[in-house]
């Protein structure tokens, strides 16, 4: 038995980096600077020139989700080359996925430490097969979820603003049927917009834990789109 499961949906691909990794390429920045609209559109162009470039995941300071609202999926299923049949995210299994656990990045974050928050928002689509030897059973197929209320508590998701647009969103690299984790054969994300942000980790007072601090610029900055801008949520 082989399956391939095709699915269709507003793709985000959401990109955390460390831009202290940046000084040894000539870029400083000073978290205790003042920020405003003109000189943080100057830095995210820049920026943004080294993550177009490649330069910025070469110096292992990036970590990338590719995710998809489940609310505008749809996906079709075909099972050993027979049938293409229409299906329902409803009846697939969505296993939560603690985010912190994929954000190795920001877990390792010092205090001091700047982070841009790129995020690419339009259609995408993702082919994910897979097989096994008995008959297939759609509700032993499992896509990642990212609900953040089953990991964190009600201030936590309030306290980070940066999961705001990372929670309640389908991860497919973390899709599964029974213990077999599958196979991604192609995903396409044709972007419409892309919008950046900047945090700075912050020593929170008096518990001394360490917080996201986001930059307000009164929304994220739009960085390029192929599309009229509208409210990024």
């Amino acid at each position: 038995m082989a399956f391939t499961l095709h699915i269709e949906a507003e793709g985000r691909k959401i990109g955390f980096y460390n831009l202290n990794r940046l000084e040894m390429e000539g870029i400083e920045i000073d978290p205790d600077a003042e920020f405003d609209k003109e000189n943080v559109q100057e830095l995210f162009e820049n920026i943004n020139d080294f993550v177009e470039s490649g330069e910025l995941d070469e110096l292992d300071a990036a970590q990338i989700l590719t995710t998809f609202d489940p609310e505008t999926a749809s996906a079709t299923l075909n099972v050993d080359n027979i049938e293409e049949v229409d299906v329902s995210l409803d009846d697939l299994t969505l296993e939560n996925i603690d985010i912190d656990k994929k954000l190795a990045v920001l877990e390792n974050a010092r205090i001091g430490d700047i982070f841009f928050i790129r995020t690419e928002v339009g259609d995408a689509y993702w082919d994910i097969s897979g097989e096994g030897e008995s008959e297939f059973k759609l509700e032993n197929l499992r896509l990642g979820y990212l609900d953040c209320t089953k990991s964190h508590d009600q201030y936590d998701v309030l306290r980070e603003a940066y999961y705001d647009f990372t929670c309640d969103l389908v991860l497919p690299e973390e899709a599964h049927y029974n213990e077999e984790k599958l196979v991604i054969d192609e995903h396409v994300l044709r972007p419409q917009q892309i919008y950046g942000e900047l945090y700075i980790v912050r020593d929170s007072i008096p518990s001394h834990r360490k917080e996201f601090e986001r930059i307000d610029m009164g929304g994220p900055v739009l960085l390029d789109t192929t599309a009229t801008p509208e409210e990024f949520s």
